[in-house]
């Protein structure tokens, strides 16, 4: 394990304080679960013209889906007090067990089966 530290500027009206964020990184997760993207985004894969065609842009246009239901999920999960990189990361996409598109999430607390909506089913 290593150690990590965040320093940033916090602005709430008053003067600027710095706040540090003190934590231990993991780089070892023992769970994995595999998110279907379509139940965390709706976004379009790929940017479009007024009528709707692609206009995909070779590497740097990104699947915006995919990439959507990432950011959903990690804020979502710090929302709720998890820290990324210590309690859980992004790993991949990939697929669930029914082959639909999905994002893989590794963790190690039970508990963000139940904010994810799987307690029940992957627990």
């Amino acid at each position: 394990m290593r150690s990590i530290s965040t320093i940033r500027n916090v602005e709430n009206g008053e003067p600027t304080k710095i706040v540090a964020i003190l934590g231990r990184q993991r780089t070892v997760f023992k769970r994995t679960v595999a998110l279907k993207i379509a139940e965390h985004s709706t976004r379009m894969p790929y940017q479009t013209d007024a009528y709707g065609n692609s206009v995909e842009g070779g590497a740097l246009n990104a699947n915006y889906t995919t990439v959507d239901a990432v950011g959903k999920v990690c804020n979502m999960l710090g929302i709720h007090g998890y820290v990324y990189g210590r309690d859980f990361i992004w790993d991949d996409q990939g697929w669930n067990d029914n082959m639909d598109d999905a994002i893989i999430i590794k963790y190690d607390d039970i508990r963000i089966l139940t904010l994810l909506g799987l307690a029940n089913k992957n627990g």
